[in-house]
């Protein structure tokens, strides 16, 4: 939730934050049946705070300060809550803070006003520039709705890979994007991306496991690498394991199964429409809360244990396994040398190499595995 707490504890309704939110769960009900306009080019997101500065320009130049409650936010706009009638093509700047702390003022004009019962007036702001939502709202991207609507398939252009084993999925990507100007391509495989991504596509989009490599681990190496394109996963995310490798991975965006034509089409349209900076992008990436990274490192932990005993009995089917999963998760805490020795350790082990030789490397993974727990205690 957004928060302002250098101005004045109300806004012009005379609003709290607990009556702040019964007003918005009834605006909500009222608008429960109500569709979405399908000339709407942007999702309205919602932004809760309900002390927003706002200057407002007189036609004398003279400025007023407001503080309003926020309605929602868009790619394109926002919608504010007011005691009073706002005239269309007024000139406004909204003072929001965005994720490195600071505050941006976005400037625009009042384009809808609606009356809304009471003293409540709704005011629609068109921005005088398209800003990323995704600057000023923290979402769970595996839960995140896509920020543009309605996106016409004939417009969206560029080069997209899909990686993907699933055959249906393939289909219905094909399926879906027949109407499009994309060049698209269709593989299988970790490898395979890593071979494809020489050529710089526009977008990625992989599977959540791809074999070899899950699709988290495997978009944390092509960040380490330094590809900035955006990257969005597909499948369903359904253990808490892999929603948290899925917030850290440095993702875009979690698009769900079955492929569904319009999230399909949206989803293409939120980055490959939007003209945003690739740093601007890579800095809202890195948002990740302590709390997903703790649950990380503590499953880290878990895993040295159960690879310490599956060493004793010399289960080496299982070690390689476990390996596998040591590899992916110590790369997305951001422990790249546990990675690799876990890596190294898996291929001995699917080689049956002698116990001696992988001694050194065991008590490496093992170190590695137990640090990561101290740091999460």
């Amino acid at each position: 939730m957004a928060s302002n707490d250098s101005i004045e504890s109300r806004n012009t309704l005379g609003l709290g934050q607990p009556a702040y939110e019964r007003l918005l769960e009834k605006l909500d009900e009222e608008n429960e049946h109500a569709q979405a306009s399908a000339k709407r080019k942007f999702t309205r997101l919602a932004y809760l705070d309900p002390f927003v500065r706002v200057s407002v320009e007189g036609d004398s130049g003279a400025k007023k300060d407001l503080v309003l409650a926020c309605r929602n936010l868009s790619q394109g706009g926002i919608g504010l809550l007011h005691s009073a009638f706002m005239y269309p093509g007024t000139t406004v700047t909204v003072y929001l803070p965005r994720y490195d702390g600071k505050t941006v003022g976005l400037r625009g004009k009042v384009v809808r006003i609606e009356h809304r019962g009471g003293i409540v007036h709704e005011v629609g702001v068109r921005f005088d520039r398209e800003i990323n939502p995704k600057e000023f709202i923290t979402q769970d991207i595996t839960d995140a709705v896509p920020s543009v609507e309605n996106v016409k398939p004939e417009v969206l252009k560029g080069t997209v890979i899909f990686a993907t084993e699933d055959d249906q999925t393939k289909a219905a990507v094909r399926e879906h994007l027949l109407e499009t100007s994309l060049k698209f391509k269709l593989i299988s495989g970790a490898e395979a991306v890593l071979a494809e991504i020489e050529e710089k596509p526009d977008m990625l989009f992989l599977d959540l496991d791809l074999g070899s490599m899950s699709g988290p681990e495997l978009t944390k190496k092509l960040r380490l690498k330094g590809v900035s394109c955006p990257i969005v996963l597909m499948g369903n995310a359904d253990q808490e394991l892999s929603r948290s490798m899925v917030k850290v991975c440095g993702a875009d965006a979690l698009l769900h199964h079955p492929i569904e034509g319009d999230r399909l089409l949206r989803v293409l349209g939120e980055y490959l429409l939007s003209g945003w900076d690739p740093s601007s992008l890579d800095k809202t990436r890195q948002r990740v809360d302590r709390a997903t990274l703790v649950s990380l490192c503590f499953e880290l932990n878990k895993l040295g244990v159960v690879m310490d005993q599956q060493v004793r009995v010399k289960d080496y089917v299982a070690l390689f396994a476990t390996c596998q999963k040591i590899r992916g998760l110590s790369m997305l805490v951001g422990m790249s040398g546990v990675s690799g020795m876990a890596e190294r350790l898996g291929e001995m082990a699917a080689n049956n190499a002698d116990p001696a030789q992988m001694e050194e490397l065991i008590e490496q993974v093992r170190l590695g595995c137990a640090a990561a727990g101290r740091a999460a205690a």
